[in-house]
């Protein structure tokens, strides 16, 4: 797989990687999908309830699968990425140390970017841009929550635009495509709760890991990009 250094070569690595692994990719995602989107199913009777308590398991299910996705990319890289089913446990294994840490970054940057975005949307964007890219650094660096986020600030640094257009439009789009996702699988099968919980896990399984995979592939150009800036501060990723 080439270096994606340009929003269009961003995501159609993330397409790529899909394609060449469906299995390792769309499995883990329809197990979280699943799991976040399931409050929809089991809180019947309490739409606005349901909606707050699906918002934060479905974020706390995205930024698990951006931990194993991350480790997935970097095999990918190398070669040593196996087909089929037979490393997905593994390889879950391999996340599981940085879960904690991702998941302290998860309700940090998904409390402040919320109020941010409640408050003004313009603000919560530029947030969530600027500690987009935490959840690969905790893997990548194996540091705290705390320190990823500067460390994803310092990084976003002068690729903003670039961050923004793979990283923080995939994550919002994700949301709105599940979103929509499940209530039209709710009006088809006249079901709030478990048609509109399987409607939103199928449309997870599937925009989850382009999601992730381009925050990933997002942070591994940023990080190129950033070792020969120290030695000209005008070099910046392409913008194509």
């Amino acid at each position: 797989m080439g270096e994606a250094d340009t929003i269009r070569s961003v995501w159609r690595s993330a397409l790529a990687i899909v394609g060449m692994y469906p299995l390792a990719t769309l499995v883990p995602a329809a197990f979280l999908g699943a799991l976040g989107e399931a409050p929809t199913y089991l809180m019947e009777g309490h739409p606005w309830s349901d909606q707050i308590v699906t918002l934060v398991t479905a974020y706390v299910a995205y930024y698990l699968y951006l931990a194993y996705a991350e480790g997935l990319v970097r095999r990918v890289r190398r070669g040593a990425q196996r087909h089929g089913l037979g490393g997905v446990l593994d390889d879950m294994i391999e996340a599981a140390p940085f879960v904690p840490s991702v998941l302290v970054a998860a309700l940090i940057t998904g409390v402040v970017t919320a109020v941010g975005i409640l408050l003004l949307v313009v603000p919560g964007l530029w947030l969530y841009t600027r500690w987009s890219l935490t959840a690969p650094v905790i893997r990548e660096e194996d540091i705290g929550p705390l320190a990823a986020i500067r460390r994803s600030h310092q990084l976003v640094r002068g690729h903003f635009w670039f961050v923004f257009a793979t990283a923080t439009v995939a994550y919002y789009m994700e949301g709105v495509v599940i979103h929509y996702g499940a209530l039209v699988a709710g009006w088809v099968t006249q079901s709030h709760t478990w048609g509109e919980w399987v409607g939103g896990t199928i449309v997870a399984t599937i925009a989850m890991p382009l999601v992730a995979f381009a925050t990933s592939l997002a942070h591994s150009s940023v990080v190129r990009q950033a070792k020969p800036v120290r030695g000209d501060s005008r070099a910046k990723v392409g913008l194509q």
